[in-house]
């Protein structure tokens, strides 16, 4: 129960983080291509600063995470309120035995550490960040899983859906070959976007090389010294790319290569994942396909997308016609809200449409700020936003304009035909009863005695 108020933290932070991700009018933007070739069978270039999506390829076609699994490990074990710095973990030869009988011995990745070794689970997080350690992926499983990895496999699954990773599931810590470990790139952008927001994730992640502190009382100084292997950070290898930090690297021979980086520059963020891109060239040698095409996207992103504002709230989209107004006639009609986009500066950005829906028979009195209609954005079919367009100014009602345009619609509005069919039915009903009793009279009248009428008897 100790960590139950951090965990409440983290739950109230996933919430916060997933109302993040919900779509917004304010800043949108259209998914631009790199002009050069991707290899990688899927990926997605995500921009920080907006948290929008500006290239995606396949993004969400299933593919194997690989190592990248780890990263979602990392965010559960970081968010699990434990003192990473302060608590330590003994290797054990049981802990790493499945390794030995794993089908594709290629894919592990090694750290040097051995059975015995005392690591803190900050040690073993850069281990398993930084070289893809299956050591360190082991060892951090058994221990936050009591022994069993299911244990943490199935709190990463519950936090691959808490973050509405839909087509996710881990099977493993390791990252290593599970037909039914699956994700998308989509997916794992998402769960990389998240992962920047849980406190120590990107210092550990993104650092270039780490050595643990007892590393020389273990006269390991030089084995222990583990260097990230995306080297695109290093100026002096051919992969080099500047801006671009860490985050993590994988490879399977049945999934492909993988990474996940985050690359800045002029203030300027973005996040990409590549899945699947092939191990080896057409010669059958190995390639680093997943380098290349993370670096072409990057420079294309930094060289050719900028930050557009389509629309201002002070942006004039039109004049409207008011009937009944007291003085000026028309009013301004302006976005009720700005928007923006990230846009590909080979393009137009005039043909961005603009499709204008204004409500019929506008009458006074208008006061600003007051709904007239919406405006549309629109490119090559897609709705970018929708947008209420607002009264920029106030229009008064002239009393002589309002109440003689009543004039002409009192001869046809409905009220006057009501009351012409009342009083026509009421005459009809008054002709009637007229009627009725003229029949009554003239009958009672013929049924009266006749009265007789003489001078008086004769008299003798």
């Amino acid at each position: 129960m100790k960590h139950l108020p951090l965990r409440i933290i983290s739950f109230l932070v996933t919430l916060t983080f997933c109302i993040g991700l919900l779509p917004t009018d304010h800043a949108k933007a259209l998914s631009f291509a790199p002009t050069e070739p991707v290899a990688s069978e899927a990926a997605v270039l995500l921009n920080m600063d907006l948290n929008t999506i500006v290239y995606e390829k396949n993004a969400d076609m299933k593919e194997m995470p690989a190592t990248l699994t780890q990263v979602m490990a990392a965010i559960v074990i970081l968010e699990s309120g434990i003192n990473i710095s302060g608590e330590t973990i003994t290797a054990e030869q049981s802990m790493f035995d499945p390794l030995s009988d794993y089908d594709y011995p290629t894919d592990l990745r090694y750290a040097g550490i051995n059975a015995g070794d005392t690591l803190t689970v900050e040690d073993l997080l850069y281990a398993m960040l930084l070289t893809s350690s299956c050591e360190a992926a082991m060892m951090l499983s058994h221990y936050f899983g009591n022994g069993d990895e299911s244990v943490l496999v199935e709190k990463m699954n519950e936090k691959a859906a808490a973050l509405g990773m839909q087509n996710t599931r881990f099977t493993n810590v390791t990252g290593l070959y599970s037909a039914r470990q699956v994700t998308t790139a989509r997916d794992m952008i998402r769960m990389l976007y998240y992962a920047m927001s849980v406190p120590q994730f990107e210092k550990i992640a993104c650092a270039t090389n780490y050595t643990p502190a007892n590393a020389e009382t273990k006269g390991k100084s030089e084995t222990w010294a583990w260097s990230h292997s995306n080297t695109m950070y290093d100026p002096d290898t051919k992969y080099y790319c500047p801006g671009v930090r860490g985050i993590k690297t994988g490879n399977l021979q049945e999934g492909g290569r993988a990474i996940a980086c985050k690359a800045s520059r002029d203030g300027n963020n973005y996040l990409l994942v590549c899945l699947n891109a092939p191990m080896y060239d057409e010669n059958g040698s190995n390639h680093f396909y997943h380098l290349e095409d993370a670096r072409t996207i990057v420079n294309w992103a930094f060289s050719h997308l900028t930050y557009e504002k389509v629309l201002t709230t002070n942006t004039e989209i039109d004049e409207v016609e008011v009937a009944n107004a007291d003085g000026s006639n028309y009013v301004i009609l302006k976005p009720a809200e700005g928007y923006s986009c990230i846009w590909c500066n080979t393009m137009d950005i005039n043909q961005v449409q603009r499709i204008i829906t204004i409500d019929e028979n506008v009458q006074a009195p208008i006061k600003q700020g007051q709904k007239l209609g919406t405006i549309q954005l629109r490119h090559s079919g897609e709705i970018l936003a929708q947008i209420d367009l607002i009264a920029g100014n106030s229009v008064e009602r002239s009393f002589w304009k309002y109440n003689l345009s009543l004039i002409p619609g009192f001869f046809t509005s409905q009220f006057l035909k009501i009351a012409l069919l009342s009083a026509l039915i009421l005459t009809l009903l008054y002709v009637i009863v007229c009627i009725v009793f003229f029949v009554l009279y003239k009958k009672q009248k013929q049924q009266r005695p006749r009265r007789v009428s003489g001078r008086g008897s004769d008299r003798r």
